[in-house]
Formats: structure tokens, sequence, C-alpha cells
């Protein structure tokens, strides 16, 4: 299986990336009135051998909502944020420990509603530099883990979460990677994701 995510340059396919986003500058705040149901989260990429994984957290199972879900470092929009990137690297440095000058941003995309809370979620993506020290907030995150780029592109990962609401159970489809289920509106982010930059590879996973 291509569980692995070298790329023989790193910097071009990041170049590459950059030009497929939507520059992070041009994403508006929210407006006024609406900030309570807007949010923003980070794609984090990290290198490491010779390849670029993606970080991802597990929610505790004690919040109020989305409880025990994988989910991408950030949270709702703050009065003292001036702009949603701003808050998405505030969250990111509250939930995991990576500090914003450890953050080279690349940019944004699309976003999405979440259908519980009616929250839009806006995502912006960005390479960790250095090695800051991963510490998950105990309140919020239960843990912290990555999977390689290449993993996440694999079919042979790809399946179904049964989730149950309000007495309902439906089948979800799920990114399944080392006991990690990827469902929900954090999966809808990362097909997004994988569809913008698959042409900004130079080679496919090997």
């Amino acid at each position: 299986m291509e569980e692995s995510s070298e790329i023989p340059n790193i910097r071009e396919y990041l170049d590459g990336l950059r030009r497929k986003l939507g520059r992070a500058e041009a994403v508006p705040p929210p407006k006024p009135g609406t900030e309570r149901k807007a949010a923003a989260v980070l794609v984090p990429l990290i290198e490491r051998d010779g390849g670029l994984h993606v970080l991802y957290t597990r929610r505790s199972d004690r919040l109020t909502s989305h409880r025990g879900q994988v989910a991408f470092p950030g949270g709702r929009f703050d009065r003292r944020d001036p702009h949603l990137l701003a808050a998405a690297l505030r969250e990111t440095h509250e939930e995991v420990g990576i500090p914003p000058h450890h953050v080279e941003v690349l940019g944004s995309f699309e976003g999405r509603r979440t259908n519980s809370t009616e929250i839009f979620v806006t995502p912006f993506v960005g390479i960790v530099r250095g090695t800051p020290e991963l510490r998950p907030d105990p309140k919020e995150v239960a843990e912290i883990f990555d999977v390689p780029l290449g993993a996440l592109s694999n079919p042979a990962y790809r399946g179904y979460h049964k989730h149950a609401n309000n007495g309902y159970a439906a089948r979800h489809p799920a990114i399944l990677y080392a006991g990690q289920v990827i469902w929900g509106l954090t999966y809808y982010l990362t097909m997004t994701f994988l569809e913008l930059t698959a042409s900004a590879r130079n080679t496919k996973p090997r």
C-alpha cells in the first residue's frame, strides 16, 4: 500500500500548492452579527521522512459537541481576532502547542457549514517549520496524530463510518487509517484539499 508521501522537491510542491490555494489575506472577516457562527481551522503540513504528513486531532470525549471526532486544530472566531486566519492560528496554538510563528501559511480554500451547529468553517493551509513541541490541551484534545499525504490519497484507506443521530443511523464516507476515523466535515475538507493539491504533486507517492 502506498503509505509513503515522498516528494522529490518539497519546496517546488509547496510553491505549486500555494498557487492552487486562495490568498489567506483575501479571506474577509465575518460580517457583523455573524461572528458566533464563524470558525477557522488550520490544515497543518509537517515534513517527515522525506515527505509531507497532515496533522489531525481527536477531540476530547468531554466536549459538548463533536466529542471524540477527528478534526483539524481550530475553533470559533473570537472578537479579539482581527481576522479568521488569526483565529485558526490562535486556536492551533492553544489546542496543540504550535506557535503562529512556526507556521508558514500557504493559503486557504472554500470551507463548509457544519450540519449540527450551522457554523461556517474556513480552512487555512500551512507548513509547520522547526520542531515545536506538540502539547494537546487536555480540555479539548484527546490525541494528536498525523497521516502521510500518500495514505490520505490512497483508496485502500477509504471506507464508511456508521453514526447515530436522533435515533437514526447513517453511513458516512470516511478515511480509515491506523485506528483513526476521519469523517464528517473533516473528511470533506480533507477531500477538497486533496483535489486541490493533486496537480501540485511532482510525482506520485511511492
